[in-house]
This record gives C-alpha cells, structure tokens and sequence, in this order.
C-alpha cells in the first residue's frame, strides 16, 4: 500500500510540472513524502487544477445549441472539427484528453480510498473527518464514472444494459491491474454503490462548492436516475437535495452584473445555486464569445421570450447572430458541476413522468420566476400530459445551455422516445452530414492508446 501512494504522488507532482525535466529537478531537491494523516489525503482532493477544472464539455460541440460557419470550423483544431462532424476516428494520434484526465481524476480517488481503508479506524481520532474525506473519494469516483459513460457508452436501457459495453470498473489504485470493460448494468451499479457510502459518509453541507457533501450526492443521484428512466428515484433523491437547500438565484439581483463581460461573479464561490463546481475550458467552439468561432443556434435563441434575462445573460449579439457569454463560472470556462437549477428541473420532468403534474408546474414556476423581469412572468397552470413534458424538456435545455455535456446526454436519452427524436443535420464546407437518433457515432470510441495499451474492446462506431 505504501508504494502504491508514493506511486500516486509521483503522478501527482510529474502533473504539476509543465516539463519532465522540471519534474526530475523537482524530485532531485525533495523527498516523495508519503500521505498519512487525513489532511494529507484531503489536500489530494482539494485540488483544483487535477480535479475541478478538468471537467469536459467536449461533446457540446457535437449537438446542436451551437454551430459553425464555414470559417470557422477550418479554423478549428482537428479535434473539434472531427467532434463538430460526427468524424469516425475523432481522436488526434490516437489519444484523448477526455478519457486521461477522467482516469486520473479516479486513479486520485482510488489511492485515497485505498489508503484511508487500510488503516485501523480504532487509531482515527476524529471519526468524522475521516468519513468525510473518505466519502469525497468515493463521491468524485462515482461522478466520473457517471461523466465518463455519458460519452463513451450508450444511453443507459435496462432491457439491454447486461448485453451492452460498459467501462473498465478501476477499483484499486494498483496501476498493475489491467481491467476490461464490464457491461453497462455493472458500471451503472458500481457508480450507485459509491454515491450510496458517499452518503453514508458525508456531511449533509460541505465547507464550500468545491468539496462534496450529502446534498450533492443527492443530486448526483437524481441526475444519474433520470438518465437511468428511473423517475421515482429521480424525483426522491430531487426532492431530498432540494430540501436540504433549494435556494434560486434571482436573475433580477446584484449577483448579476448586466454590464460585465462576464454576467456572473468569477468561479462561483458566493454563487447560491452551485452545489458542486466544476469546469472546462477546452472547446474554444463553446467558449464565451470573445474566445470562440462558435454561434448559438438561432432556433434556440429564439425560444426565450423578451422578458427573458437568461437572453442577456447568456448570449450576445454578433452581427446578425448570437454567441454565448458564459455560464455561472463567470469565466471563459464552462460551468460543469450541480446546480440548484438543474435539480429544479429534474425535480420537475421526473414529476411529470410519474404523474406529479402539480409537484412538475409547482418546481418549472419557482424556477422561471427567478429569470423573468419582476412582475412579468405568468406561472403556468393548465399545462398537462405530453405537453407539460415537452415544456419541461423545452426549459431544461434554455435553462441548462453551455453546461457541461448535458444538452449531448439529452440528445442521447431522449432519441428513445420517438415524440422527442432529434436528428441532427450540419453543412460543412457545402457537404450535409446527418446523425439519427440511432446512430452509433453518439458513442465516443475508446481511444487506440487506451486499446493498445490495456486490450479494451472498441465500441462499434
């Protein structure tokens, strides 16, 4: 076990480095220290660069909230340009930043997990401490692996989840082992148990946004069980993060800065909403707008009505167009944690789904009225059946644009229902690509250095 955690420091300060040779310098002058206490394990967690700000929105550039005009998808990096055309072999070399960032990010949580679970609990003088810390490394094991088959399995279908590929379950942080994908019931149910003794373990509020706490657990599980069509438990575990915190934003207050460049306070800490942050910045495609070549899709934009701040607060005119300004990062990043916002909605679909429509209008109403101009918001009341559904669904993807790779995830879960089919359609430098609901291409291949390297089965493409 103790060459096991050294061997997670290594790691750890060779990432820090920028240069190998500034990596061997730095192990020449110190010695790789060994965690031991729980501060030790704790500062693992806590940070920011190996951890929270590696986050993706990559798959954003594959769906439909933004596009590309000629210009600027030939000036694209490679990589976006195969993600943006539904490419067959997407990854440059070979290689994905995706997939490394994600299993180091696990490859941390596991030499946590391990190191915490060797030692004999009747030594620990604060118990409390130590199930904190310990219940943090499950919980960011759990929300990788929930992030990481989003975009490289299929939609979750439990009539097919035994017969279809899953992850590679690394439950040890032995780098010795080789594991091969499970199926995807299994890596759904590895994910489960993790976020159950996160909360076990857990307090019920963390010391600030960037650790988690059982709340977040809470809505880590609604939005893993509303991609699972499980709406019972989508709706149970909404409603127990909700009531531990439901506070809103209003888009009316201070907190929100119409004349910036950025609308929302930089990184989020005194934001009210996040629960857990998170960030990319890797698409430039889906960066605010002075950074990008991406527009939003005029067919969105369209949808909010002029009393609307998210229309502010989220785009900018371009010309005769609109380019996004930024999420709740109030930065050039993406914002791609859990926020009250999306639990609301879950709160509502999952409602509607199981017949709660007063519980569904009461959560989508509470919501609106904290992003309308005061006083000119009309709560709906008479909206029922499909079309409270389709509302819902309609609000979740204004409410939810540029966040994480969440508008991808709904194209993928929402293809299975044919009344909320998307086909996506772009042209390319005078070429029509398509992708229908069913095709294999909204599965991200393993990449082949992971294939060589490991033996992994490729996902069909």
């Amino acid at each position: 076990m103790k060459n096991i955690i050294t061997y997670i420091l290594i790691a750890i300060i060779f990432c820090a480095c920028t240069k190998q040779d500034e990596w061997l310098s730095e192990k020449s002058q110190k010695n790789i220290v060994v965690p031991k206490t729980l501060v030790d394990y704790q500062a693992i967690l806590d940070n920011q660069a190996w951890i929270h700000n590696i986050f993706s929105n990559d798959c954003l550039v594959s769906a439909d909230d933004f596009y590309l005009n000629d210009t600027g998808f030939n000036s694209e990096d490679e990589n976006t340009r195969n993600f943006y055309s539904w490419n067959d072999n997407i990854w440059v070399n070979g290689r994905s930043h995706v997939w490394n960032d994600f299993f180091s990010i696990i490859f941390k949580s596991n030499a946590v997990i391990d190191g915490l679970n060797d030692k004999d609990k009747n030594l620990i003088a604060n118990i409390d401490h130590y199930n904190n810390v310990l219940g943090q490394a499950y919980f960011y094991r759990a929300i990788i692996y929930y992030n990481l088959a989003q975009i490289f399995c299929k939609t979750y279908d439990s009539r097919q989840a035994s017969s279809t590929l899953g992850l590679p379950l690394r439950k040890s942080s032995d780098v010795n082992i080789i594991y091969q994908r499970s199926n995807l019931k299994d890596t759904y149910q590895f994910i489960l148990e993790d976020i159950e003794r996160a909360i076990n373990l857990l307090p019920t509020q963390g010391k600030h946004n960037r650790r988690p706490s059982k709340v977040v657990a809470f809505g880590l599980l609604a939005k893993i069980y509303l991609v699972m069509e499980n709406y019972d438990n989508a709706f149970k575990y909404a409603h127990e993060s909700l009531k531990a915190n439901s506070t809103l934003l209003d888009f009316n207050s201070s907190y929100i800065d119409m004349n910036s460049t950025y609308r929302f306070q930089s990184d989020g800490y005194n934001h009210p909403e996040i629960l857990f942050f998170a960030k990319s910045q890797r698409k430039s495609m889906v960066l605010p707008y002075n950074r990008t070549n991406g527009f939003v899709a005029n067919e969105l934009y369209a949808q909010y009505d002029i009393n609307d701040l998210r229309r502010s607060a989220f785009f900018i005119a371009s010309g005769n167009n609109y380019k996004y300004r930024g999420s709740y990062t109030g930065s050039l990043a993406s914002f791609c944690g859990i926020a009250n916002n999306e639990i609301y909605i879950i709160l509502a679909e999952s409602a509607a789904r199981i017949g709660e429509e007063f519980i569904a209008l009461d959560a989508l109403n509470r919501l609106l009225t904290n992003r309308y101009t005061t006083n000119t918001f009309i709560p709906y009341s008479e909206c029922k059946g499909e079309d409270l559904l389709k509302l819902i669904l309609q609000e979740r993807r204004k409410e939810l644009v540029g966040v994480g790779n969440l508008r991808w995830e709904d194209i993928k879960r929402l293809n299975k229902d044919s009344r909320f089919q998307v086909i996506l359609i772009r042209m390319i430098n005078s070429k029509e690509h398509v992708l229908l609901p069913t095709d294999n291409r909204y599965v991200f291949p393993i990449p082949e250095e992971e294939i060589q390297s490991s033996g992994l089965q490729q996902t069909p493409r």
